[in-house]
């Protein structure tokens, strides 16, 4: 036997690997939460300027934190050569800079699951509203009305957060923060991340598929069934039932728990009883647009909220007799 057959397969050692702080995931997501929660205090002072300074740099890191949690290489900026070597944990003493956010934006359109160009051009206006406050005699933000551009915002932070598999309570919660107050923030957060997420997937969908298109995707998801598309629910729920999509109009699914039951009739010939099962929807998909819905707030805003009841026939369950042995 030779010394390789008696060293065994050689190995290859890692080299001591270091992460630069400017790109990680988790200290770019501690900034960003940081920022955040700054906008909504300013927000609650009614300072609507600062508001979204706070809220733009929020985003960007948001942004950039959920590319360096896939890879660090993709908040680089590679004009340097020896950044994309930092970025693989290699240390050149080289000052690592990162990407701009037209650039983080146009990334999150391949990395992020249902985040279209509407959401990318709304961050790249909000973006550079910023940067014309910051380095321009320009008053960007003056003027600016919230509806013009608080809802677009959350959307698109809601979207990159599900990515990350964390929820906007995640982001903006804060221990020092009342409860009820941190409960109306996320009411309100949550009710316009989902109207403009609505409103983006029925433009893209009116947009990408003419009118006889459309009516055809219609009449073929009349025949799609739930089962084939549990996976693309986040949660494992007791009942799923037929709802109308309110952004392409088609055939989606709701999910929910069943909350109560009520026997309505019993037959004791055959032994079977009918049921009125009670289920409290909790999440939505549609196999068609995509859109994908959860929460209470989120599926009151989007008007499938109400309760489902379904009736079904089960066998009976007879109590044990005692005493008549």
């Amino acid at each position: 036997m030779n010394d390789m057959g008696k060293m065994g397969k050689p190995s290859i050692s890692t080299p001591n690997k270091h992460e630069p702080v400017a790109l990680s995931a988790d200290a770019l997501f501690a900034k960003s939460r940081v920022f955040a929660q700054r906008a909504l205090e300013a927000k609650d002072s009614a300072d609507h300027e600062v508001f979204q300074m706070w809220a733009a740099l929020a985003l960007e890191l948001l942004a950039k934190a959920s590319l360096a949690k896939i890879h660090p290489s993709l908040v680089v900026e590679a004009v340097n050569p020896n950044s994309l070597l930092e970025a693989c944990g290699f240390n050149t003493n080289t000052v690592v800079r990162t990407v701009d956010a037209n650039v983080v934006f146009a990334r999150l359109k391949h990395t992020v699951p249902n985040f279209g160009t509407p959401n990318a051009e709304a961050c790249k206006r909000i973006s550079a509203r910023r940067n014309a406050e910051l380095h321009s005699g320009q008053a960007a933000f003056s003027g600016m009305p919230l509806e013009a551009w608080e809802g677009e915002f959350w959307s698109a932070a809601q979207l990159i957060l599900i990515s990350m598999a964390l929820d906007l309570e995640a982001w903006v919660g804060s221990e020092s923060r009342a409860p009820m107050e941190l409960l109306r923030h996320l009411r309100d957060i949550n009710t316009q991340a989902t109207r403009q997420r609505i409103s983006d997937t029925k433009m893209t969908f009116l947009k990408d598929h003419t009118k006889k298109e459309i009516e055809q995707l219609q009449i073929a998801s009349r025949n799609f069934n739930s089962i084939y598309y549990l996976d693309s629910f986040r949660y494992a729920l007791d009942h799923h039932w037929e709802e109308t999509c309110p952004a392409c109009t088609c055939t989606g699914f709701l999910g929910g728990d069943r909350e109560d039951e009520e026997v309505i009739e019993r037959d004791y010939g055959s032994g079977y009883e009918t049921v009125n099962e009670y289920y409290a929807p909790m999440e939505f998909y549609c196999p068609t647009c995509q859109l994908h819905l959860e929460g209470e707030d989120a599926l009151q805003e989007a008007n499938l909220a109400e309760d489902y009841t379904h009736e079904s026939e089960r066998e009976m369950e007879y109590e044990p007799e005692y005493g008549n042995d």
